[in-house]
């Protein structure tokens, strides 16, 4: 049997929850507390606070299209900071710690700037170090390609991070530590009426992740499922005991049965998507290929007859979104159109997707509230309509009332204001959200 001393728990800390030298603190004692319980500890950190969004801004101050490499190796500098400074932070407490980068922990990636993938983690390094009795401050977010270049993994990419490493170590538990206590049925921050969820199955909570909730990353509860790792949402600032994600092969899920919580699990919103609209299949060429190359494939769409198709991409590491429409249209004038400022706002549950009563009652929330609609897709597990970015918060608001607060079995009257159905595409319904990848709080 594995004595407690030989197993390995992995946690991250966001951010915000190393926003100051009294949060770096706090996850120091929390840490060293953890050692002194047994644990080898593994610290993956974000960069503190908002200091990658300021790298982000100085950069495009400097350049109106910053080269990716270069991007990469500047904000990679973030997490690096946060671990130096979290590792001293123990070792001032009297417990013996080392800071390694992503490439010194052995995560190796693919080639695509800003955006990386995972290939394989090589954990040998941070074993020793485990071994040698220190812990372990891992920086998230960051990879080494095969090519020996540094690399980042997109927005939210720490969480990947996270789980990688407890995949590679095999270890007990990945706690993911932020500023909320847990998963809620919509952002609490903005929908102070949303619930906190004790246990989410892993397929609502990528769900819930992939179409806005930032709480996090889709791909790293991908990752998780894939590879059987224990996943803890949780408060860095409070003892409440989070939410737990459960996924097939972990111990809460060999259940013969469990009662599921309500049908629906919350709702999302996300604010940033562009529009492309390709009507000439003749730009389908390298150039465009290229050009789109290491950003997320959101929504798609065939339009009748299959003579265009429709692209929502994901402009969460495009420096200039504008700009990045302008050049398009410029290239592939009268073939091409784009567009951004627009969001979506989802409804998330199990199998909420394939039951037609709850795209017309989310269609009638929305249309009550006046929400002009661009676009609507289902999968089994979402719902999810596209929506001008100023109509996302109050999009949420509609459909939390409607379905979590209100009851999605509810009976209420039918009545409402249908949108516009020449902006109400819901042709579109059955097209199936695509975008979530292998791996990826910053």
């Amino acid at each position: 049997m594995v004595q407690r001393a030989q197993r390995i728990l992995v946690r991250k800390y966001g951010g915000t929850s190393l926003a100051d030298a009294e949060s770096i603190r706090r996850a120091a004692l929390q840490s060293v507390e953890a050692k002194r319980q047994g644990w080898r500890v593994v610290v993956v950190v974000s960069a503190c606070g908002d200091s990658t969004d300021l790298l982000m801004e100085r950069a495009k101050q400097l350049a109106s299209d910053p080269d990716r490499r270069e991007l990469d190796a500047l904000l990679s500098s973030g997490e690096q900071a946060s671990a130096a400074l979290l590792s001293m932070a123990i070792v001032d407490l009297g417990q013996p710690a080392i800071s390694l980068t992503g490439a010194q922990c052995g995560i190796i990636t693919n080639d695509v700037h800003c955006n990386a993938r995972i290939l394989e983690v090589r954990p040998g390094r941070i074993l020793r170090e485990l071994e040698e009795g220190r812990i372990v401050v891992a920086t998230g977010f960051q990879g080494l390609s095969l090519a020996g270049e540094v690399t980042t993994l997109g927005r939210g990419g720490s969480d990947t991070s996270a789980v990688a490493l407890a995949a590679a170590l095999k270890a007990e538990d990945c706690q993911i530590l932020t500023d909320v206590e847990g998963v809620y049925s919509g952002d609490p921050r903005k929908l102070p009426q949303a619930r906190r969820l004790s246990i989410l199955d892993s397929r609502e909570m990528q769900e819930l992740s992939q179409h806005g909730a930032q709480v996090l990353k889709g791909e790293a509860v991908e990752f998780a499922a894939d590879n059987r790792v224990s996943l803890t949402v949780q408060s860095s600032a409070s003892a409440e005991p989070g939410t737990r994600i459960d996924s097939e092969g972990t111990e809460s899920s060999a259940e013969i049965f469990r009662p599921r919580h309500p049908p629906v699990a919350g709702v999302a919103g996300r604010h940033d998507l562009l529009e492309i609209r390709i009507s000439d299949w003749a730009c389908l060429n390298a150039e465009l290929l290229s050009q789109l190359r290491g950003y997320d494939l959101v929504f798609s769409e065939w339009s009748d007859g299959g003579d265009s198709l429709r692209l929502f991409i994901s402009t969460q590491e495009i420096p200039d979104p504008p700009a990045l429409a302008s050049e398009l249209e410029r290239r592939f004038r009268g073939r091409l159109a784009a567009a951004d400022g627009f969001g979506a706002v989802s409804v998330v549950g199990f199998g909420v997707g394939s039951r037609p009563h709850a795209l017309l009652r989310a269609t009638l929330a929305l249309g009550r509230c006046e929400i002009p609609i661009r676009a609507a897709f289902a999968s089994r597990g979402a719902i999810s309509f596209v929506v001008a970015v100023s109509h996302v918060d109050e999009g949420m608001a509609a459909l939390h009332r409607r379905f979590v607060e209100e009851g999605d079995d509810s009976e209420s009257s039918a009545e409402g204001r249908i949108p516009n159905p020449e902006q109400a595409e819901l042709k579109g319904a059955s097209g199936r959200p695509v975008g979530v990848g292998a791996e990826s709080d910053v």
